[in-house]
C-alpha cells in the first residue's frame, strides 16, 4: 500500500470535513461582485490540505456558474507557477496561460477579444526592460508574437507607452465582458524567493487587470519572508497590502486525521496467530510516539508509506505496536530515534525493577536535562516516547509499574527483547534463525509426524536449543489440546505419552528443562488431565526418562512442603495430594523395577532417587540398602550421594555427611572400615571420579 500526497478533486473524496469551509470560499468568490481586480488568499502550513480545498471550492463554483447567466459567469483559470524553471520562462507561461484558455478554449467574442488583448500586451512586453518593477525580468522573455514585435519602435519611451496602451486595451475588453476571470495560482510557497516577488507584483501591477480575482495559494510565513528578503521591507506588510482577502485553512479536526490514520493502519497491519492486539499498550505509544508528530494529511502519508515500507520487511518477526512507534520516531524526530539505536544495553538490559522511590525524581530530572540536548524541542516528548516502548527504561523514570517480563517481551517479539531489537533497525532477516511462520506454524498446525521431522531438522542444524527458547517464550500460545503432543515430540524421541507402552522412549535431558514441563502441564487447565498425563509419562518412559521425570516428582512434592520447607510452596499446584500419592505408587513401582537391572546406586540420578525413595517408603528402602550396601564397593557410592561438598575462605575444603538416616542399615564405624579395605583395590578405582573423589 502506498499513499500518493496528491490533493482531492472532489467534495465526495473529502474525508477531513473541509467541503464546508471550501463551498464558503466559493461562495466569497461569487458573491464579491466588482469589476475591480482583487485578490483573495488561502493560508496554511505545508501538507495541511490548501490544493484540495481549492479543487472543492472551483468544483462548487463551476457547479453554481451553470445556473447562472451566461454574463455573470465565472472564467477559472488555474496556473502552476512551480512548473517551470526560470522567471522568463514562468512571465512567459503566465501570459500563454490566460491567452489560451481567453481566446483559443472559450466561444464568446468578448472573451475572446480578451484573450486577444493580453496576448498583444504580452507582446509589447516582451522587449519591454525598461518597465519599472518588472523591467529586470522581462529583458530576455522570449518572443510571444514575432510580427507584432517587430512593429515596435526602438526607443524606450516608445516601447513604454506602446505597453501602457496594450494594457488599457485589455483593461477595455476585460470591462466590456460581463464575465469574471478566476486565476487560480497555487503553491506560491515552492517558488524562490525571487519568483514569489514576481507572482506578486504581476498580480498586483502588471496583470492587475479589472473584472479579474486572483485565488492565491500559499504558507504566509514562507512568502512573508520571502517578500521580505527580496524587498528589504516588512513581508507581512507588503501581503496585505497585494491581498484584499484573506482565508486561513482552518484547524483540521484531530480525531477526523486520527481516523484517517487508524483505517490506514488497519491496512498495514498484520497480527501473528495467538498474538492478540494490546489495546492498552497501543494507546500509550501511539499518545508518546506517534500522535504528537501527526498534524497534516502529509504527515499520515508520510508516516503510512515509510511504516508500510519498514513493516512489510520484516512483519513477521516484530510487533506492529512497537515497529509503528520506532518508525514515527525515524521519520519524525530522528535525533530521538538515534539515540534510541545507539543506547541498546541500557534499554533492554540492566536491572528491570526501576529504581529507589524517592531517587525517582531526581533520576526523572537528570535524564530530562540530558534530553534537552539531544531532542531541545520537547524533552518530555523523547523521555514518553522512549518509556514507551522499553518497561526497563519506563521503570527508572516513571514509577516501576511495567512488571512485563523477558519472557512476554520475547514472546511478543518487542523492541524491548534483547534479540530482537537489531532487527527494528536493520530490517533485515538474516540474523534469524528460526522464523516466526516455522514457529507459529510448528506451535498452531503440524501434526505429529510432520512436527517430528521438523524437530529431528532443528537437531541436525543445530538449532534445537534455540526453538526451546522460542516455545519457553511462547508456551503461552500452544493450545491446550496440542501440549500432550508438544511434551511427547519434546520431551520424547519417539512414541505418545499417551501410548501403553514400555519399550524405549528416550528423552533429550540435555536440552529440556523439567520447568518447561511443568510449565506446560500448567496450561492445562483440567487437573484430572494434567495427572492423567504425568502418570502416563512415568508409567511408559525408559530409563533414562523416567530418572530425567524424577526431578518433576520432586518439585511436586516440594510444593507441598512435603520434603522440605522451600520456595516452592505456593498455592497453585500441579497435582492433587491423592493424586500426588498415586504418582508415588507409579514411582515406587518403576524404581523396583529398575533395580532388578540397574543398581540405585549406580544411576545417574541416583542422589533425587535415593531421596525419593527414602521419604516416600522409608522401610523398603533400607531393606534395599541394607542388602546392597552387603557389597564393599557399593559403600563408596552410597556416601557420594549423600555427603554434601564445603569450602572455606582459605581453601580448605572436604565433604560432610548431615543426614544420619543411614544408621538403619549401616554405621559409621562400618563405613570408614569398608572405605579404608577398598580403596587399596583395582575395582575401587575403576569406580566413577564422582565417587572416588568423596
Amino acid at each position: 500500500m502506498f499513499n500518493t500526497d496528491k490533493p482531492i478533486n472532489q467534495m465526495c473524496e473529502d474525508a477531513l470535513g473541509r467541503s464546508a469551509f471550501s463551498k464558503q470560499l466559493a461562495n466569497a468568490i461569487i458573491n464579491f461582485k466588482t469589476k475591480d481586480n482583487y485578490a483573495v488568499s488561502l493560508q496554511g502550513k505545508w501538507g495541511c490540505g490548501k490544493t484540495s480545498i481549492i479543487n472543492m471550492a472551483i468544483e462548487e463554483i463551476t457547479q453554481l456558474s451553470e445556473n447562472m447567466d451566461e454574463k455573470e459567469k465565472i472564467i477559472i483559470i488555474q496556473f502552476n507557477p512551480w512548473n517551470f524553471t526560470d522567471t522568463n520562462q514562468l512571465i512567459n507561461q503566465f501570459f500563454l496561460t490566460l491567452t489560451n484558455s481567453l481566446k483559443i478554449k472559450s466561444k464568446d467574442k468578448k472573451i475572446k477579444n480578451v484573450g486577444a488583448a493580453i496576448e498583444k500586451y504580452s507582446s509589447a512586453l516582451e522587449y519591454s526592460e525598461y518597465i519599472p518593477v518588472v523591467g529586470k525580468y522581462l529583458k530576455l522573455l522570449p518572443k510571444l508574437s514575432s510580427a507584432f514585435g517587430k512593429s515596435i519602435k526602438n526607443n524606450a519611451e516608445s516601447k513604454l507607452n506602446d505597453v501602457s496602451y496594450r494594457k488599457h486595451e485589455v483593461e477595455k475588453a476585460l470591462v466590456d465582458m460581463n464575465s469574471r476571470i478566476l486565476v487560480v495560482i497555487d503553491d506560491i510557497d515552492r517558488l524562490s524567493n525571487e519568483q514569489i516577488r514576481l507572482i506578486f507584483q504581476l498580480v498586483n501591477a502588471v496583470a492587475g487587470f479589472p473584472n479579474t480575482t486572483y485565488l492565491l495559494s500559499f504558507d504566509k510565513d514562507i512568502v512573508s519572508r520571502a517578500l521580505g528578503d527580496v524587498q528589504g521591507c516588512n513581508g507581512q506588510e507588503y501581503l496585505e497590502k497585494i491581498i484584499q482577502v484573506p482565508f486561513d485553512v482552518p484547524p483540521l479536526s484531530i480525531s477526523k486525521l486520527h481516523n484517517i490514520l487508524f483505517d490506514k493502519l488497519n491496512d498495514i497491519v498484520e497480527l501473528s496467530n495467538g498474538i492478540d492486539f494490546d489495546t492498552k499498550r497501543w494507546r500509550k505509544v501511539f499518545n508518546s510516539c506517534i500522535s504528537p508528530f501527526i498534524n497534516t494529511l502529509r504527515d499520515v502519508n508520510r508516516y503510512c508509506n515509510t511504516l508500510s515500507f519498514t513493516y512489510a520487511a520484516v512483519k513477521e518477526e516484530v510487533d506492529f505496536i512497537d515497529m509503528s512507534g520506532i518508525s514515527a520516531l525515524h521519520l519524525f524526530a530522528s535525533p530521538i530515534y538515534e539515540w534510541i539505536r545507539e543506547n541498546k544495553f541500557s534499554l533492554v538490559g540492566g536491572y528491570s525493577g526501576g529504581v529507589v522511590l524517592n531517587e525517582l525524581n531526581k533520576h526523572k530530572e537528570d535524564t530530562l536535562e540530558s534530553f534537552k540536548k539531544i531532542y531541545p524541542e520537547n524533552p518530555i516528548i523523547m523521555l514518553n516516547a522512549v518509556a514507551s516502548l522499553f518497561p526497563v527504561f519506563s521503570n527508572s523514570v516513571l514509577y516501576p509499574t511495567d512488571t512485563t517480563s523477558n519472557r512476554e517481551l520475547n514472546q511478543a517479539m518487542r523492541i524491548a527483547a534483547k534479540d530482537r531489537y537489531d532487527l527494528y533497525f536493520t530490517f533485515s532477516l538474516d540474523n534469524i534463525t528460526i522464523s516466526r511462520r516455522d514457529l507459529n506454524n510448528s506451535i498452531l498446525n503440524m501434526e505429529e509426524q510432520e512436527l517430528r521431522a521438523y524437530i529431528n531438522f532443528l537437531n541436525e542444524s543445530k538449532l534445537f536449543n534455540i526453538y526451546l527458547e522460542e516455545i519457553k517464550n511462547n508456551l503461552s500460545r500452544i493450545p491446550e489440546d496440542r501440549i500432550e503432543l508438544f511434551l511427547s515430540v519434546l520431551v520424547f524421541q519417539s512414541g505418545r505419552v499417551s501410548e501403553e507402552q514400555t519399550h524405549l522412549i528416550g528423552a533429550n535431558i540435555n536440552d529440556f528443562s523439567i520447568y518447561t514441563i511443568s510449565d506446560l502441564l500448567f496450561r492445562i487447565v483440567d487437573e484430572n488431565k494434567r495427572h492423567d498425563i504425568i502418570i502416563k509419562m512415568f508409567s511408559n518412559t525408559d530409563f533414562l526418562s523416567f530418572q530425567f521425570l524424577l526431578h518433576l516428582l520432586h518439585i511436586i512434592e516440594l510444593t507441598y512442603g512435603r520434603v522440605a520447607e522451600t520456595k516452592y510452596m505456593r498455592e497453585e499446584k500441579l497435582i492433587t495430594l491423592e493424586h500426588l500419592y498415586m504418582l508415588e505408587e507409579v514411582f515406587l513401582e518403576r524404581t523396583k523395577s529398575f533395580i532388578t537391572e540397574i543398581d540405585l546406586l549406580d544411576w545417574q540420578e541416583a542422589r533425587r532417587a535415593s531421596f525419593l525413595w527414602e521419604f516416600i517408603d522409608k522401610e523398603s528402602y533400607n531393606a534395599y540398602m541394607k542388602e546392597t550396601l552387603s557389597n564393599e564397593l557399593s559403600v563408596p557410592k552410597y556416601i557420594s550421594i549423600k555427603a554434601s561438598e564445603w569450602s572455606e575462605s582459605n581453601g580448605t575444603c572436604g565433604y560432610i555427611i548431615k543426614d544420619q538416616s543411614n544408621t538403619d542399615f549401616i554405621d559409621d564405624t562400618t563405613i570408614i572400615d569398608t572405605i579404608n579395605k577398598v580403596r587399596f583395590s583395582a575395582s575401587f578405582w575403576a569406580l566413577d571420579t564422582r565417587v572416588i573423589d568423596t
